[in-house]
């Protein structure tokens, strides 16, 4: 599948050995406008997303979509990165942790849409699903970390951390406190967030958590780009070197994080040069330390929070009134294009 000319998909979230962690906040100083859509999975959020972020694209606004990490192949949202709009699924991202101050926002609540009666027949199914999701989800967590925690210490060396030292990269984003000895390139990373101080820096993740394996979104993101792809023991200081010169450069500078290490960077993209510097392939998880298949165990936690999911999807597809969503979903993309007009 090849991206098409003005959009891009990427995680702004992951599902990584050091939990669930959130990079929303390091792209929201741009967004003027966001539309914050709630309600239960399977309410038409992911596909109202899709659709005005396609028609958008359609009239030539460059659009950026973010997948979910639950559920790789759905939609979180999108953000129009000229524009400074955007379209979330609060539901479908880390809670408490989008909200970006000064941003006009405005909420839709999906429940409008749905049979309340229908919904309050089946409210006790519900919490008892979304309870077991979030034990599913912590069980996850524990999992990566222990079964595929192991593999970092393969590719970069290792370096004990304070009891309350925080990643450099999550800064106002998750701030989860390391639990336990992480591995990374510490010193480049901190390093070269003090150099890049002239230069923009947004973060991203490209590989989301499926049963399958990973679904790897870098060989689509870098389609339009030259592509420069480091190789040997030497990759990493290659890529600090890379860091320090291009905070002379004062442009935009796209950082791809690895899944599982979110403080290891593995790929930088300069998307004004249409150029991207990578470790290894992109095309090749093994050049990433990805490409080890997931144990019994763990699939089968991934195989019961899908199927949790979908059971919960079913019981509010049950209850929603979708023509009244598509009518609404009309108005609400021609309310959009006015007040892009208006600008």
């Amino acid at each position: 599948m090849r991206n098409k000319t003005g959009v891009r998909h990427y995680f702004a979230e992951g599902m990584t050995t050091r939990g669930y962690i959130s990079l929303l906040p390091n792209m929201m100083p741009s967004w003027q406008r966001v539309y914050v859509l709630l309600g239960g999975p399977g309410t038409g959020k992911s596909t109202l997303i899709k659709v005005i972020g396609l028609e958008l694209l359609e009239r030539g606004y460059g659009v950026d979509f973010f997948r979910s990490v639950r559920e790789p192949e759905s939609m979180a949202g999108f953000i129009i990165p000229d524009i400074g709009l955007a379209m979330i699924d609060a539901m479908e991202v880390s809670p408490l942790r989008w909200r970006a101050p000064g941003v006009v926002e405005k909420f839709i609540d999906f429940s409008i849409f749905c049979d309340e009666l229908k919904l309050e027949q089946q409210r006790s199914k519900i919490l008892i699903i979304e309870n077991v999701l979030q034990d599913i989800q912590t069980t996850l967590e524990e999992e990566l970390a222990e079964e595929l925690g192991l593999l970092l210490g393969n590719r970069v060396p290792k370096r004990t951390m304070e009891k309350d030292e925080i990643s450099w990269i999550l800064g106002n984003s998750a701030r989860v406190k390391v639990k336990k000895e992480h591995t990374g390139p510490w010193p480049l990373a901190e390093n070269a967030l003090k150099l890049l101080q002239k230069s923009v820096i947004i973060p991203y993740f490209l590989h989301g958590l499926t049963v399958d394996g990973w679904l790897n979104l870098a060989p689509h993101f870098l389609t339009d780009f030259d592509q420069i792809c480091l190789e040997g023991d030497e990759t990493l200081d290659a890529i600090d070197w890379v860091l320090r010169e291009a905070q002379q450069l004062g442009q935009k500078i796209e950082i791809v994080l690895h899944p599982l290490n979110p403080d290891e960077v593995i790929g930088i993209v300069f998307p004004e040069r249409h150029l991207a510097i990578w470790q290894g392939n992109p095309e090749n998880l093994k050049d990433q330390g990805l490409d080890q298949p997931f144990s019994a165990k763990l699939k089968k936690t991934l195989i019961a929070w899908q199927t949790y999911r979908t059971e919960l999807k079913a019981i509010y597809m049950e209850a929603i009134d979708f023509d009244q969503l598509d009518i609404y979903r009309e108005n609400m993309l021609n309310k959009i294009l006015g007040d892009l007009q208006k600008k």
